[in-house]
């Protein structure tokens, strides 16, 4: 009696444990950094398996919708002056968002220093992106050789910047330009997108 007694004490046990491990909830694999919100739309940075993605959450009456705006970002990333702002064009509503990043390259001879402008334009009905654009500014400090025998040397200093300056205008159409170029794009309903408007050359004629 004292056996069977022993026996089903120890199932009695067992079975305890197994439902409380049973019930234990596992950790999360997907963490959340919110950056801005406007209106049901929320810029944030989520992980998941440890890497991590800047999004974009639409909240519907379906649903939320996710909408990658930066792809396996680092861990320290911080977007600096991140804006979400929304717009009117041709009667429909787009939104827009910009965030800048400051990148060092570092090298025996090279230390260069970039500044960079992100901007995305979206079409959160149809989940499109409609405009991604990047700018980058860089102050480059470089050490150049004069001679092929790397004898002599000099330390030259420069600015440089590549892609367009986007400009939101208050009609709903955008620009892109540089030293050489100036391109208003306007909405097309039909096909919609943007489509370019009219480019004008800036750039500086010589004469004969």
């Amino acid at each position: 009696m004292r056996k069977l007694f022993v026996f089903l004490l120890l199932i009695s046990i067992s079975i305890g444990y197994c439902q409380k491990k049973k019930s234990s909830k596992k950790p999360s694999s997907s963490a959340k950094v919110f950056v801005a919100k406007l209106d049901h739309v929320s810029a944030e940075i989520i992980t998941i398996n440890k890497l991590k993605t800047m999004v974009l959450f639409v909240k519907n009456t379906d649903g939320v919708d996710t909408l990658e705006v930066k792809k396996i970002v680092p861990n320290d990333f911080k977007p600096l002056n991140f804006t979400l702002k929304s717009y009117q064009a041709k009667g429909k509503k787009f939104y827009y968002i910009q965030w800048e990043e400051k990148n060092k390259i570092s090298t025996k001879l090279k230390q260069e220093d970039q500044d960079l402008v992100y901007t995305q334009i979206w079409n959160i009905e149809t989940k499109e992106l409609l405009l991604g654009n990047t700018q980058t500014s860089s102050h480059i400090i470089e050490t150049v050789y004069l001679d092929r025998n790397k004898t002599a040397s000099e330390t030259q200093e420069k600015n440089r910047k590549e892609g367009f300056e986007f400009q939101l205008l208050p009609n709903g159409d955008f620009i892109l330009k540089n030293k050489t170029q100036n391109n208003t794009y306007t909405f097309d309903t039909s096909s919609m997108k943007y489509i370019p408007l009219k480019t004008i050359s800036t750039k500086n004629t010589k004469r004969r």
